[in-house]
């Protein structure tokens, strides 16, 4: 298995919007060497054409591997990545120390495919008693487990066949398809003021 992670020159994970250099490494008689290394740096400010090209062609010089560590990443090129196969893992500090967990996870998921296993869907949980209708779901801790679902495949059933009163979804942006698919749901949403740098949407009936 080969695990590529964008670090500093400490080794230390990266933001996917820092400079640094992508270390691929591969695992080779229980022991991870670094087999291949290249400076990336992505300006988020490109427009979107440029911002696939600059992934595109991180992802050729990557190779086979299709495992990707980093500190932090979102909206585009999280999207772009993850639509082009490749599995994104959010660490903190030394990535190596994570190498093991990360192989574990990954090789449980082939097991999965293998054998005709679809991963479960994950949905909004209650909060407190069921009666009172308040759930919440955390889309960030979702998509940092590694599952494949986006936030339509995950959301969309439950608001459509769930009876509730109020949701909170943890995500990084407001999921574009909010706009579209509310009217026909008769749902509103709004957006709670947070410390955490993430976006929590408010999604109610319309009474």
């Amino acid at each position: 298995m080969k695990i590529a992670v964008l670090s500093d020159k400490e080794g230390n994970a990266l933001s996917f919007y820092d400079a640094g250099a992508v270390r691929v490494f591969s695992n080779e008689e229980g022991r991870w060497n670094c087999i291949r290394e290249f400076p990336f740096e992505l300006d988020e400010n490109n427009g979107l054409a440029e911002i696939q090209r600059c992934i595109q062609s991180m992802i050729f010089l990557m190779d086979e591997c299709r495992i990707l560590m980093v500190k932090f990443i979102r909206g585009v090129p999280l999207s772009i990545l993850k639509e082009t196969g490749v599995s994104v893992w959010k660490v903190d500090g030394q990535p190596s120390a994570f190498f093991e967990y990360v192989r574990e996870e990954e090789e449980k998921i082939m097991a999965e495919h293998q054998k005709g296993i679809q991963p479960r869907l994950p949905e909004p949980l209650p909060v407190g008693d069921k009666q009172h209708g308040i759930y919440s779901i955390d889309l960030v801790k979702v998509q940092e487990k590694g599952v494949e679902f986006n936030s339509k495949e995950v959301l969309l059933p439950f608001l459509q066949k769930q009876v509730f009163r109020k949701l909170e979804v943890t995500c990084e942006h407001v999921p574009k398809w909010f706009a579209k698919e509310f009217g026909s749901l008769k749902l509103q949403f709004r957006i709670e003021e947070s410390n955490d740098d993430l976006c929590h949407a408010i999604v109610s009936p319309i009474e």
